[in-house]
């Protein structure tokens, strides 16, 4: 039988899926990160921060290199997720910066090479 999520995770919108050759050590990472598990299979986990999902499958076949996509999350303190994601020593895909489009933005890379854009408004 199949899992079913909540009905909010049923009918999320924009919703990016991670396709890892390793759901361990994929869930490993997004677990330190700070991602709480909403929903988790032998080969398929829905992750969230705050009201954002990422959806993770496993396929041993799937690329582990860095990618031409992230997943962007708006936060309040962009340098208190750089301080913690530096702490953690995760690879860093952008470094912290203020950025001409009006962010103040970092990218941290998981075990599969997907990267998560953390970024706050600069005022």
């Amino acid at each position: 039988m199949r899992a079913v999520g909540s009905l909010e995770e049923l009918t999320a919108q924009g919703v990016v899926e991670v396709v890892v050759p390793d759901l361990g050590a994929a869930l490993a990472f997004y677990r330190r990160l700070g991602f709480a598990v909403e929903r988790e299979t032998p080969t398929f986990v829905t992750l969230r921060w705050e009201s954002t999902f990422l959806f993770v499958a496993q396929d041993p076949d799937a690329g582990s290199t860095p990618r031409w996509a992230s997943l962007r999350i708006v936060v309040a303190d962009v340098d208190a997720v750089w301080a913690r994601v530096s702490e953690l020593e995760f690879p860093i895909g952008t470094s912290l910066a203020d950025r001409p489009y009006g962010l103040r933005d970092f990218t941290v890379r998981d075990p599969a090479g997907f990267e998560i854009r953390f970024a706050q408004v600069i005022g």
